[in-house]
């Protein structure tokens, strides 16, 4: 990434525009950017535009635009893309090469070729950029990182991801688009597995081989609109395993059609330790646990106030978790820093990994994680 002429911080407000008005928008975008102080949200693009002047009306002087790329007309300072995954590299190039900084959803792109072409003009240009892998903003798993960074485990030979949620656990819930291969590559792992493989490189380090399987529970729902059965040509259900660079192993479990059963968890292990995540429903909404004794028990570990700051006012651990994010958008924006990540190089990175997994299904054998 091309560094700013200057390391002074702006002195205007920022603007902020949102492409697409569904529910993350709603329930994560708007609440933790609304907050901030040096923020202004003035305006929302959806095709549904009953939709976007829903949202803009929870924002004093939020205008509303039936696409993004006639909002990015505005005068933007950023944009925050939480469409559907086959808009984001027309949406995201738009936003680049018009100088504007650019909060991506996950995935990046809908394939490795579209996200190496983002990561490679962000990284010319002088935007900041940032990908939506919102659990790295978790308080308790940021602390996890203090702790594995500080040693705590020693070196990792064990990384595991479980994620049982039950999005679209009941049969008659109708045809979602993210059920559909050709918009999305892929159902479980796409969705919630990319957030697995970015703690595993955040936390641990380069992927080299997968082996992965998936299972579709539910093979046709009704299409919301019409009514007719459509096929679901995704995974409900994956598995899979990774082998890291520096020989540990990952074990990833994601599934979109299951009851939480132990719930959304986390766990590192190495020669000296083992620490866990484990989602909780009160906030900071995630606790961290640890056990340095072979006859021990996972005990609490506190965590630090500066991983907590600006959070206390989330009611949800949506709102918790995206505090974290758009504060850090805001500060490397602000200051014009290189950001820390997750960028869109990282994006590339993940779109690699879910790549992986996609052949790993179709071959039925180990396959390599490619980086160029």
């Amino acid at each position: 990434m091309i560094l700013p002429s200057t390391s002074e911080p702006r002195l205007h407000r920022i603007r902020i525009g949102i492409a697409g008005a569904g529910l993350w928008a709603e329930r994560a975008h708007v609440p933790s950017f609304s907050r901030l102080p040096e923020i202004d949200i003035v305006a929302v693009a959806d095709p549904d535009q009953n939709r976007a002047a829903s949202l803009a009306d929870r924002v004093s002087g939020c205008k509303v635009f039936r696409d993004a790329h006639t909002m990015l007309s505005a005068g933007l300072d950023a944009i925050i893309i939480a469409t559907p995954e086959d808009t984001h590299y027309a949406v995201a190039r738009a936003a680049i090469e018009s100088g504007v900084h650019v909060l991506c959803e996950k995935p990046l792109a809908r394939t490795v070729d579209e996200a190496r072409g983002l990561a490679e003009l962000a990284a010319r240009s002088n935007v900041i950029t940032k990908i939506g892998f919102v659990l790295r903003y978790s308080p308790a798993m940021r602390q996890l990182k203090q702790l594995v960074d500080s040693g705590y485990t020693g070196k990792i030979h064990s990384f595991v991801f479980s994620n049982n949620f039950p999005q679209f656990f009941f049969p008659n819930e109708p045809f979602h688009w993210v059920m559909d291969a050709a918009r999305t590559g892929g159902g479980a792992f796409m969705e919630y597995g990319c957030h697995g493989l970015d703690l595993a490189r955040w936390l641990v380090g380069e992927i080299d081989e997968i082996c992965a399987n998936a299972v579709t529970l539910v093979q046709e729902r009704a299409d919301p609109v019409s009514g007719a059965m459509r096929r679901i040509t995704v995974d409900d259900v994956c598995s899979w395993l990774g082998r890291f660079e520096d020989g540990g192993e990952g074990q990833f479990h994601v599934s979109w059609s299951s009851l939480p059963g132990f719930g959304f968890q986390v766990a590192v292990t190495g020669e000296k330790g083992t620490l866990g995540w484990r989602m909780t429903k009160s906030w900071p909404f995630a606790e961290v646990l640890g056990c340095r004794d072979p006859d021990g028990e996972f005990q609490p570990i506190s965590i630090d106030e500066a991983f907590t700051e600006g959070t206390d006012g989330a009611a949800t651990w949506r709102d918790c978790f995206a505090a974290g994010q758009a504060r850090r958008f805001r500060d490397e924006i602000a200051s014009g820093r290189i950001p820390e990540g997750p960028d869109f190089a990282d994006g590339l990175a993940n779109q690699f990994a879910l790549e992986a997994i996609s052949r790993s299904l179709n071959d039925r054998c180990w396959t390599s994680v490619e980086r160029r």
